[in-house]
């Protein structure tokens, strides 16, 4: 009996499978790409596809760069590091905006010495904001010839990126002798853990680790470039900022208080709304600092804010943490179910049952020359009943 050519029959199965991958690739490819023989409508189907799918995969890749990539700021925090014991004074001359290489007209003035090779860096920076060692960066102003979220997009260097760097705005003046009422300073908040994304911290009080954060952080230090500033934690709330979700606090629009009602008006709706009560009291006449950041732990369009009280003159800057308040034990709901603290319409109604805020938990004198007639005038200005 002949022998079966074993080689024959296995090249035979081998070119059988090779036709077959070929096969599939080809009706891969032409199923994706124009190809020879499809009509209009078919090279107009697949063209939409691909101009979609390349739309798609550079909104990811920019996404997971913004998140997940390797972050600018990192690099550079070694050059942000500064020695924050020392408080000598150093002078330099600014620069004016007609001078010409080797002009010395501009202005004389001291500034801090830990910050002048910073300043020498970026003219822009004004200050320098601490919450050791979480929260460590330079703050810079948008100059006026620039879009107001500028430094969203830029970093401390002027180079685009998506991270951006800690800013103020430019409505503001910084100067030895002046500065806003109420300092606010955005930051975004990146996975990464970069920027202001430290500050989830001081929400996450549903564990034993958010809580102890307020407790081992309440303080929070901003210096501008002419003087150290240390400022006492009163108010952590979340905050709409779209009024789709119903009726919102600009807090964004508050860097000065030109009466004591604006004054009451502001540190009111933060008390109102904050997580937590630490007993700072709070007059007419003080410095507030207000930190401001992305949250993303429900809504879009919704922020994180963490307002502060300066230490005064001669006041020590300790808080005892035994006397802070948490509001959102019991899941941040009263015996009846009402909120604790103040959040916002789309809240009430989809992780409430459209129950709302319980109303004032706080000790109003706390607040100097509060009273109860104000309020209950406010209260009803407000809408709060």
């Amino acid at each position: 009996m002949p022998r079966m050519d074993i080689r024959k029959h296995t090249y035979g199965q081998n070119r059988k499978r090779k036709k077959k991958k070929e096969n599939l690739a080809v009706a891969v490819v032409s199923g994706l790409f124009p190809w020879k023989g499809d009509g209009v409508s078919d090279v107009i189907r697949k063209l939409v596809f691909l101009v979609s799918l390349c739309a798609l995969t550079f909104a990811a890749v920019r996404i997971l760069d913004f998140y997940f990539g390797a972050h600018d700021d990192a690099d550079y925090a070694e050059y942000w590091a500064v020695d924050s014991d020392n408080n000598a004074r150093v002078s330099i001359r600014t620069s004016n905006a007609n001078d010409t290489e080797g002009s010395s007209s501009g202005i004389e003035i001291e500034i801090l010495e830990k910050y002048k090779e910073l300043w020498e860096k970026n003219n822009d920076m004004v200050g320098y904001v601490s919450i050791d060692p979480y929260v460590n960066y330079p703050v810079v102003q948008v100059p006026g010839d620039k879009d107001d979220d500028w430094y969203l997009r830029h970093n401390f260097y002027g180079r685009p990126t998506e991270n951006g760097t800690i800013f103020v705005d430019k409505y503001v003046s910084f100067t030895p002798d002046t500065r806003p009422h109420n300092v606010l300073i955005h930051g975004h908040n990146l996975i990464t853990k970069n920027n202001f994304q430290p500050l989830m911290n001081y929400r996450d009080s549903m564990n034993t680790e958010g809580w102890s954060f307020l407790k081992s952080n309440p303080v929070i230090k901003f210096d501008t470039l002419y003087e150290v500033g240390t400022y006492k934690i009163f108010s952590v709330y979340q905050i709409n900022v779209n009024d789709v979700y119903g009726e919102f606090f600009d807090y964004w629009r508050k860097p000065y208080f030109q009466t004591r009602d604006e004054f009451f008006e502001y540190v009111i709706e933060s008390l109102d709304r904050s997580h937590y009560h630490t007993g700072v009291d709070l007059r007419y006449g003080d410095e507030l600092l207000t930190l401001s950041t992305c949250d993303f732990s429900m809504l879009s369009d919704i922020r994180l804010v963490i307002v502060a009280r300066r230490v005064r003159i001669g006041e020590s800057d300790y808080m005892n943490p035994d006397d802070f308040i948490n509001n959102r034990t019991g899941n941040g709901r009263d015996s009846q179910g009402y909120m604790k603290y103040k959040m916002f319409e789309a809240y009430y109604r989809m992780s409430n049952g459209n129950k709302g805020w319980a109303g004032r938990n706080w000790d109003i004198s706390l607040v100097e020359e509060l009273d109860e007639d104000w309020l209950e005038k406010y209260d009803e200005r407000s809408g709060f009943n």
